[in-house]
């Protein structure tokens, strides 16, 4: 049911940046000198994509409740999704357009259309949808990589075995006085990459046949496509077969595959410099979406036809060595090593680009989910601010209590949303800081919840709002900024690097010290805050020795979190 309406949703959130993208391109200004204006009413397009997209916004909302008691995880990442639709003020820009693309006036009258101010709008209407789809995605697309990455990181250590043996074997021919003793150890090496081939291809078969359902409508980028130069290669996947591109997705004449320039690059890439010339920026954007694409051909693992080359060169090896052809032989297993070196470095290739696509959809993910905990904070932190304004002579007529009340349990919640998202980090593992700032945000919420519940809403209650919001918006904007960050890196092209690709950490480490630094401030405030209470040095209240007992646990485990950012324990 989960899978439908996800399939569901992702579709009509797709089709919907797909059709502006089209608007986009008929509204924006021509390059030639006369620009003749487009024969479609482009105004009524845009205000019969602003109704239904008021619709599938609505239905966001009512999928939601469909699944709240079912799934509750994904009725929660559907919610967020319309809060952020609805943050993002979408459907108020589609009306604006609506109104600059406009041939006729309220009164009737021939009014000019806007086409300029109205492409320009259109594309940042574009990169919300892309963000509200990013979001909808984010669940089961960091399901989807993460097995990937597992399935990746297994073959690429059967690669790794295999390579080893074969250089042994190698080792072995190249010392022997009689190679072919050796021809027993290099069939073995063989029947192990016959293995791994047999694997990949069972591996892809499977794959291709779970992506050939209904399409959720998005434009994905294309695959790795075969160079085919190779006059050994028997299978046909591997003889030059290019993946076509994806409904919407335009691609460059003569544009040459990204196996084919640069020798395994993964299959989520865009070549640099080709933006502009594949469709609009909504099409581009979603090019950019996936490290993998539907088209059968794009569904083949990376590498294969570098495997198919191995083994060939291997059983020409095994040939030689039962002639006694040592040199010949040895030279077979020489290249045989460089044609598994080359499936290793695309297995790495592949799945350095599926640990940075990871990363972005759990920063998205993050993201969205703090952002509604801060809009609950500041809901909580106004509330509070209202109700301590009350005289305390009218509080008993004007329901204080009971106000304070529904305030606490709005701030119990906020802190069971933050103890899911600091599971969520200390599973994911690579801060230092996140997790700790969220384990202290978590503890602030308590004691606010407690000091509501006590009616106890002055100056300590609404210092310590304060600061889980403060918490809130810093982390929000680390997220926003490796994003950020993340997206220019992809703009910019793969860059280069050897050996085992390493996880990229969630956060940098310069946002994991400034966020460290937030709690060693937040401990002064509060610090100073009791004592400002404490009456001639002494702590009197239970409540007010419990908060020091607090803060002098926090200190000790600010001071644990920054000796192992020092020392890069979560690297």
């Amino acid at each position: 049911m989960s899978k439908f309406v996800n399939a569901w949703l992702l579709s009509t959130v797709a089709v919907w940046i797909f059709i502006p993208a089209i608007v986009f391109a008929q509204t924006a200004p021509s390059p030639s000198p006369a620009v003749v204006p487009p024969a479609r009413d482009l105004s009524a397009t845009e205000q019969q994509i602003f109704r239904d997209y008021e619709r599938f916004e609505k239905s966001l909302f009512d999928v939601g409740e469909q699944l709240r008691r079912k799934d509750p995880e994904r009725a929660e990442l559907l919610y967020r999704a319309r809060s952020q639709s609805q943050e993002q003020n979408i459907l108020a820009e589609m009306q604006t357009i609506a109104e600059l693309l406009r041939t006729q006036n309220a009164s009737g009258a021939t009014a000019e259309p806007q086409y300029g101010p109205a492409a320009d709008r259109q594309k940042e209407v574009l990169v919300r949808m892309k963000a509200v789809l990013r979001l909808l995605q984010s669940q089961d697309e960091r399901e989807r990589v993460g097995a990937e990455i597992a399935r990746i990181q297994e073959l690429l250590k059967q690669t790794n075995r295999i390579i080893a043996r074969q250089k042994d074997v190698r080792a072995d021919t190249q010392r022997s006085s009689d190679p072919s003793k050796n021809s027993d150890a290099q069939k073995r090496v063989a029947d192990e990459a016959k293995k791994l081939s047999d694997q990949i291809e069972k591996q892809d078969t499977e794959r291709e046949q779970q992506n050939s359902g209904p399409s959720t409508g998005e434009q994905k980028p294309k695959g790795e496509q075969k160079s085919g130069k190779n006059p050994d290669s028997q299978k046909k996947s591997d003889s030059g077969e290019e993946s076509k591109p994806s409904e919407g997705e335009q691609s460059s004449p003569g544009e040459k595959s990204e196996g084919e320039k640069s020798g395994g690059k993964p299959s989520g890439e865009q070549k640099p410099g080709s933006q502009g010339e594949q469709g609009s920026p909504g099409e581009q954007d979603q090019q950019q979406s996936s490290p993998e694409s539907k088209s059968p051909d794009s569904q083949k693992t990376p590498g294969r036809e570098q495997l198919e080359q191995a083994r060939q060169k291997m059983q020409q090896a095994i040939e030689k060595l039962q002639q006694k052809q040592k040199d010949n032989a040895v030279d077979d297993q020489d290249q045989a090593v460089d044609r598994l070196e080359e499936l290793k470095a695309k297995l790495e290739e592949i799945l350095r680009q599926l640990r940075e696509d990871e990363r972005e959809s759990y920063l998205t993910m993050l993201e969205a989910r703090f952002q509604n905990m801060l809009k609950r904070q500041q809901h909580i932190n106004t509330e509070t601010i209202r109700i301590d304004r009350i005289q305390v002579s009218d509080r008993a007529q004007q329901n204080f209590a009971s106000q304070a009340d529904n305030i606490r349990k709005e701030q119990e919640d906020n802190a069971l949303e933050a103890g899911k998202a600091l599971h969520l980090l200390k599973e994911e593992g690579s801060s230092v800081a996140f997790p700790e700032a969220v384990q202290q945000m978590h503890e602030n919420m308590m004691l606010v919840a407690a000091r509501l519940s006590r009616q106890e809403t002055g100056q300590t209650t609404q210092v310590v709002e304060k600061m889980i919001s403060d918490t809130l918006e810093e982390m929000i904007a680390a997220f926003r900024q490796e994003l950020q960050e993340q997206q220019e890196k992809k703009q910019q092209g793969p860059q280069g690097g050897q050996g085992q690709p390493q996880d990229p950490g969630l956060i940098n480490q310069l946002a994991e010290l400034k966020l460290i630094r937030s709690l060693q401030n937040q401990i002064n405030v509060l610090t100073k805050q009791i004592g400002t209470e404490v009456v001639n040095g002494a702590v009197g209240t239970p409540d007010q020795r419990q908060l020091l007992h607090d803060l002098k646990v926090r200190q000790e485990r600010i001071q644990e979190a920054t000796y192992d950012l020092s020392v890069g324990r979560n690297q």
